[in-house]
């Protein structure tokens, strides 16, 4: 899994086929209501799935950035209720340390501003953790240092995202933890995680385009399917627009990212996929219509991550500041209108 063309189409293969047959929607709802399933990790964790994209001398899976975003892109396809993509930027900050990266699910603090280390002692507050209960260590990057925090030291108040998945703050007092110098800051992690979370939005983008495209087809209303009605059309044209653009940006981001930082085309990707999520999931559940918002449908099942994940390593107003582009509406706008400076 070293070609950078592209990712490995055997994992491709193995991606698609594992997460279709393993997620069912029952499956998780039931994670959901318990939180992160230990059989469930051991089989992902098993198959490699979950350290891909790290060298085999830290103990990875190998494999290249694309080969990771393609398992990132299925997790959001398939609604997968695990924290693959957390586990793989945690596992990123190890191999950047050149430590071994322990086995089990991890968890990384997305904004450490609140913690303070002196010497091997942490303490302080840090919120909105994903899955740092059953986490196996949580990953904190401070100072330019690696800092892994066995949880058991940690007072964790649970807490729940959009999509039901667990979100949580921990509180350390003059905790023991291991530090490692890593040459990578918060900055780093944050591209890192916003290209993880863009692959993963895009992944959930294609999978409702599909659902609705089906659902328009088979639902007849006045002896005819609703997909040939032109205000439902435009719904699934606004679904297929924003889905093939968002895996096209991730796509482009990564083969960039392999060839240097691609700061620029990190966080442009990252506010396009923030804006597409919005408009994947209203286009959705317009064309849907009332069973689209039922539990029972698992068209929520994607659409509360995609409301989830926007928020997620720069939202749409801060990457767009970084961008500049924040006086011109946003990236889209900025690109697209007459006059624009910006290139592509």
């Amino acid at each position: 899994m070293t070609n950078h063309s592209g990712p490995d189409t055997d994992l491709l293969a193995l991606v698609e086929d594992y997460f279709s047959k393993t997620f069912s929607a029952d499956v998780i709802a039931d994670a959901e209501q318990h939180g992160l399933s230990p059989q469930l990790w051991a089989s992902t964790e098993e198959l490699g799935l979950t350290l891909i994209g790290i060298n085999e001398q830290h103990g990875g899976s190998g494999g290249s950035l694309l080969d990771l975003l393609a398992v990132a892109e299925g997790t959001g396809r398939h609604a997968v209720p695990l924290p693959v993509a957390e586990t793989g930027l945690a596992s990123w900050l190890f191999a950047c340390a050149d430590v071994e990266v322990p086995t089990g699910p991890l968890a990384v603090v997305p904004d450490a501003s609140g913690l303070s280390l002196t010497g091997n002692r942490l303490s302080g507050r840090a919120t909105h953790i994903p899955w740092a209960r059953g986490a196996r260590r949580v990953v904190a990057l401070l100072n330019g240092r690696v800092v892994s925090i066995d949880p058991a030291r940690l007072h964790i108040t649970a807490g729940s995202d959009l999509a039901g998945m667990p979100r949580d703050t921990v509180n350390g007092a003059d905790v023991e933890v291991d530090v490692y110098e890593s040459g990578v800051d918060a900055d780093d992690m944050l591209l890192r995680g916003a290209l993880l979370r863009a692959a993963q939005i895009a992944g959930a983008i294609s999978a409702a385009f599909e659902l609705t495209n089906r659902y328009v087809k088979q639902r007849v209303q006045f002896g005819k399917p609703i997909g040939t009605f032109q205000s439902v059309q435009a719904h699934v044209v606004e679904l297929a627009e924003v889905s093939a653009l968002t895996t096209l940006c991730v796509e482009r981001a990564g083969a960039a990212a392999l060839r240097g930082p691609a700061s620029l085309e990190i966080a442009a990707t990252k506010s396009v996929a923030n804006r597409n999520a919005r408009l994947a999931s209203r286009a959705a559940h317009q064309a849907h219509g009332a069973i689209g918002m039922t539990r029972e449908y698992p068209l929520q099942l994607l659409t509360r991550r995609l409301h989830t994940w926007r928020g997620d390593f720069g939202d749409e107003t801060a990457l767009n500041l970084r961008l500049g582009v924040a006086a011109a509406g946003g990236i889209a706008a900025a690109v697209t209108s007459v006059g624009s400076t910006l290139g592509v």
